[in-house]
């Protein structure tokens, strides 16, 4: 909020915000240079809300899109995150129990609007289950600029991408999801003179592109599967190269979709002797490989690591792929039982997976 009121709204840009703060009750706020303009709004202002309420979201941007007409609309939501589960952690509802927006109650809250710009600043939410989610509910969202790792406890430096927002009111909603990516970068990258650089990474996905890129990737899956023991260790070879180096610290079911489906389409081209798989088979995987790998750099629009990053295979957009049906089960960090409340893994992920597994 400091870094908000250095710039301020001007007379092209608004900053609106609804902040529940920790200890204290909400309050909706237009954000001036040098401090905040407190909004009455009924059900928000002064009120103890619970932020994992989607209906506490709807009326926050029903209020702002009626009160505050622009011809771009961006809306961020950070605090923390938890890739296919949701975001936005509140610890201190009016009920006094823990709640967060799942993706379905986001895409719920969101139903009617126009987003030009979604912005998560919040940890492991650029996968494509999150994004399929909101493209197959219908939302109305250009482009959704979102971390597949951690977003450290800093965020995103606001002050210097709302000054170049104010100098280009006029810029466009790529031109704007790249300029977050291009500062968010910037500040955590040693280069800027902070230091040691920090091991993060942003994206931009382009939402229009997601539902076809998931039926690419299922033509792919479901041709795997018709071989599924021939490929046994192609695809276990794929999931070791894309794991992400915070995987041990408990996100180890969360591996780079870009590197494991290049990993397959490149072994698939290997001589048929190093994998005894059906030629036919072969042909159709390439095929569908590689579409999968078109459809990802159409939907990956811009995406950026830091310096420490460059070597780790991470390149805009993860998967969940658990390494056993064991943990799918039972470990209690994975919660495999919410996975199947979304709608990705119905799309021929989840019976893959069983067949990777061996489960019948």
């Amino acid at each position: 909020m400091n870094e908000m009121m250095q710039v301020g709204s001007t007379d092209t840009v608004n900053i609106i915000v609804l902040w529940d703060h920790r200890g204290h009750v909400a309050n909706v706020h237009q954000v001036l240079t040098g401090g905040l303009q407190d909004l009455t709004v009924d059900g928000l202002s002064g009120l103890e809300v619970n932020m994992g309420d989607p209906a506490i979201l709807r009326s926050f941007v029903t209020y702002v899109s009626e009160t505050f007409p622009a011809n771009n609309f961006a809306l961020t939501l950070w605090d923390h995150g938890d890739d296919f589960r949701g975001l936005v952690y509140d610890e201190h509802t009016p009920s006094g129990e823990f709640d967060l927006l799942t993706h379905p109650e986001v895409a719920a809250a969101l139903s009617g609007f126009r987003i030009d710009v979604l912005y998560y600043s919040a940890c492991v939410m650029q996968m494509i289950e999150i994004s399929y989610e909101y493209a197959v509910s219908g939302l109305n969202i250009g482009y959704f600029v979102a971390n597949e790792g951690y977003d450290p406890l800093s965020g995103l430096a606001f002050d210097t991408v709302l000054s170049r927002l104010v100098a280009q009111s006029d810029i466009g909603p790529l031109e704007f999801s790249k300029m977050i990516v291009d500062e968010y970068i910037g500040y955590y990258d040693h280069s800027a003179g902070r230091g040691q650089s920090q091991a993060v990474t942003l994206s931009v996905v382009d939402m229009e592109k997601v539902g076809e890129l998931v039926q690419d990737f299922t033509t792919m899956t479901t041709a795997i599967m018709s071989d599924m023991s021939g490929y046994q260790g192609i695809v276990s070879k794929a999931r070791g190269h894309a794991n992400l180096p915070w995987s041990e610290n408990g996100w180890e079911a969360l591996i780079d979709l870009t590197t494991f489906v290049q990993i397959i389409h490149d072994e698939s081209l290997k001589p048929n002797l190093v994998y005894r798989i059906d030629p036919s088979i072969v042909t159709s995987v390439v095929s569908s490989s590689e579409a999968v790998l078109d459809g990802l750099s159409e939907t990956i629009v811009y995406h950026r690591n830091t310096h420490v990053m460059e070597e780790h295979g991470c390149y805009g957009i993860g998967i969940y792929f658990p390494a056993s049906h064991g943990s799918y089960e039972n470990n209690d960090h994975i919660y495999g039982s919410l996975y199947e409340l979304m709608q990705f893994p119905h799309q021929g992920w989840i019976q893959f997976l069983h067949a990777y597994w061996g489960v019948h």
